[in-house]
């Protein structure tokens, strides 16, 4: 594949790029038209004993006539917005129904919205008190997290009448995140937080639960060591694979959705992809119990323990480890008989058990 530089952008000399960012933002105020806009937010710091200082820029990418000897270069950048803040601009993401965007800008996280002559104006803040290195919403809702190495990760909501940002719940174990994202189950909403020490963590926003203060705490689900340090974390949508399909037709008397409908794709800095999905309980309690029996049974490489290697933690009773797909397709390559037998043992059949490998296997990207 050729990547050819078509357009660039000069900065400033001691200008840094610290995010970069799509998103479909409202372009104007009398027409309320919206369309998909790069946000690029950089950071000036010239050392400790002066203030840092950043920059929101705002481009829309359109056609222009292309050079003869550059067929490919009928597109370049148009600067359409641009903002001096104080701070470095260290995160971005959209916000809210009305096509805003949320910016860590220093120790505050603001939300502005584009004017027609190119102003970002501010509507709403939250003040951080430090670095803000992760910034996500989950689209559409207003609720949004926000992640640093020292404060851990900040659940908060924006809402837009009257214009303010509200923290909901903290994360008490001051995870240092790397990257973070949401993962609604149904009704139940989690986030899936990268730590520094490569672990995933499963965090859940549960205001009912008496642990929780009445939500000021955010709780702690589960831990799961990856051994890979993880650079970004998505939310993506999931399409029904081919078992929950059919199972679905099955039952085609019932409305409820029993599948999951959305996946957490973790990338790393050595290149490896992982992929998050939730699973109802008797899946779990099926793929759990295999992986128990591939654990025990299985010969592992170099004698190693794969239970210790992923080594979860979990805040009590109410805790829940993570199955580890890498193990459980061990049981794809075994005979038939061997499959039969460990399959008897989960006391499970052998058609469950591939439809529960299958759902957590990765199909669920249907609109690719």
């Amino acid at each position: 594949m050729l990547i050819a530089n078509l357009y660039s952008y000069p900065l400033d000399p001691e200008e840094q790029i610290t995010a970069v960012k799509n998103m479909n933002i409202e372009i104007s105020e009398n027409t309320h038209e919206r369309k998909d806009l790069i946000v690029v937010g950089t950071a000036i710091a010239k050392g400790e004993d002066m203030p840092s200082r950043g920059t929101i820029y705002v481009f829309d990418v359109i056609n222009v006539a292309p050079d003869p000897e550059k067929p490919d270069s009928g597109r370049k950048l148009k600067l359409i917005g641009r903002e001096s803040v104080k701070g470095a601009v260290t995160a971005l993401s959209g916000i809210g129904g009305q096509g805003f965007i949320i910016v860590a800008q220093g120790q505050k996280c603001m939300v502005r919205g584009l004017k027609e002559d190119g102003s970002l104006l501010p509507v709403a803040f939250m003040d951080m008190q430090c670095y803000v290195n992760v910034a996500k919403e989950l689209k559409g809702t207003g609720m949004c997290i926000l992640g640093d190495a020292v404060k851990g990760l900040w659940f908060a909501g924006y809402s837009e009448e009257p214009y303010r940002m509200t923290l909901f719940g903290k994360d008490p174990e001051y995870l240092e995140v790397v990257a973070a994202d949401f993962l609604p189950d149904g009704n139940k909403l989690y986030m899936l937080v990268a730590d520094s020490d490569c672990n995933l963590h499963v965090l859940q926003y549960d205001p009912e639960d008496p642990k929780s203060s009445n939500g000021d705490r955010l709780l702690s689900r589960s831990k799961f060591y990856t051994g890979n340090f993880a650079s970004s974390v998505f939310l993506l949508p999931r399409t029904p694979v081919s078992s929950e399909l059919a199972d679905s037709s099955e039952e085609a008397m019932d409305v409820d959705e029993t599948h999951a409908t959305h996946q957490v794709l973790v990338a790393s800095h050595n290149g490896s992809l992982a992929l998050v999905t939730s699973v109802a309980e008797e899946s779990y309690r099926r793929l759990s119990a295999l992986q128990s029996q591939l654990i025990n049974t299985v010969e592992h490489p170099a004698g190693l323990n794969p239970r210790a290697f992923r080594a979860v933690e979990s805040d009590g009773a109410a805790g829940r480890g993570m199955v580890d797909g890498n193990l459980l397709r061990l049981w794809l390559n075994m005979g038939k008989q061997r499959q039969a037998e460990i399959a008897g043992r989960v006391g499970a059949t052998e058609w469950e058990i591939r439809a529960d490998l299958e759902s957590i296997g990765g199909d669920g990207f249907g609109y690719l």
